[in-house]
């Protein structure tokens, strides 16, 4: 009778003793499912509206009179106006904290601006309806987050896309090369956050994201820093001639990325500075011209002013 006693509750201590991790557990999950819930469950407070954008060309890109500031009393941007002609390269200058991202989140409408108006394509992007900004348009930020998934599914996000396209992307954002080294090509799984992969990789997988949904307006925050300058002139070129179809603004820092591009804007003092062709900004504006050459004078080792 002892030694049945004593097997019973040996065989029960291990379910009583679940039954009271699952009890002790049950309310904290309760409460974290909430948080979660309220979070999927929310709408935001940015408002929508009914338009939506018309054909498949590349989208004309205006700003007026923009003004954003973080803070009340800190404005950021104030009375920027910007203009971008469909199929056209805009490079966005600015020195660190001049409002460069800020520029991008606006334009592609994750956030709104204080003042002023930005047009997409000839309609005030608050009166698009929701997820037609989405629809047309793609950016690209230097930090870029890959999900514990493949290759593929890093770049489809779920969506019907042919392999041949996913190559096609990958080879315009030069990541075939690398893609087709690993393991299990577009099948490897990249862990997450892209453990698997360096700086440079998942950024041209990011960009290979972008690209294969053929944007009309594609936006780049800096979204090649991580790349060495001779695989990053390459991918410029590549997709200066497929920009065809393609409005493109990139915020860039490095002279090979800002000379691809048709046309700069210059930002500082929350507004464009100046506007033109690289070469003429080189010649005419000082600001920009050590701007744009500081990194090439720190490398011969003479003094970058501040």
């Amino acid at each position: 009778t002892v030694v049945e006693v004593a097997y019973l509750l040996t065989v029960v201590a291990f379910p009583v003793r679940a039954i009271g991790w699952l009890l002790g557990e049950m309310p904290r999950s309760v409460v974290g499912w909430r948080r979660v819930e309220r979070v999927l469950d929310a709408t935001g407070a940015m408002p929508y509206g009914t338009r939506t954008l018309e054909g498949t060309g590349p989208l004309a890109v205006h700003a007026r009179g923009l003004g954003f500031g973080y803070h009340e009393d800190v404005p950021v941007l104030s009375g920027l106006d910007l203009d971008v002609s469909p199929g056209r390269v805009l490079a966005v200058v600015g020195s660190t904290g001049a409002g460069t991202s800020t520029v991008v989140s606006l334009l592609v409408r994750l956030v709104d601006p204080d003042a002023g108006r930005v047009s997409l394509g000839g309609s005030d992007a608050r009166e698009l309806a929701s997820g037609a900004v989405p629809e047309v348009a793609s950016v690209v930020l230097q930090q870029a987050f890959l999900f514990d998934d493949t290759v593929r599914g890093n770049v489809t996000l779920g969506e019907s896309v042919s392999d041949e396209e996913v190559w096609a992307a990958l080879a315009l954002a030069q990541a075939d090369a690398f893609v087709a080294a690993l393991p299990g090509g577009l099948d490897t799984r990249v862990g997450e956050r892209g453990t698997t992969l360096s700086g440079g990789q998942r950024q041209r997988l990011a960009l290979a994201r972008a690209l294969v949904r053929r944007p009309r307006l594609l936006v780049l925050d800096d979204a090649t820093s991580a790349v060495d300058p001779e695989v990053e002139q390459r991918i410029l070129t590549g997709l200066r001639a497929a920009a065809a179809g393609t409005t493109v603004v990139v915020v860039a820092h490095r002279p090979a990325t800002i000379a691809v591009a048709d046309e700069v804007a210059f930002v500082a003092g929350g507004t464009v500075a100046d506007h033109g062709r690289h070469q003429d900004l080189l010649g005419r504006n000082p600001a920009y011209r050590d701007l744009v050459t500081a990194y090439e004078r720190e490398s011969l080792g003479l003094v970058v002013e501040p």
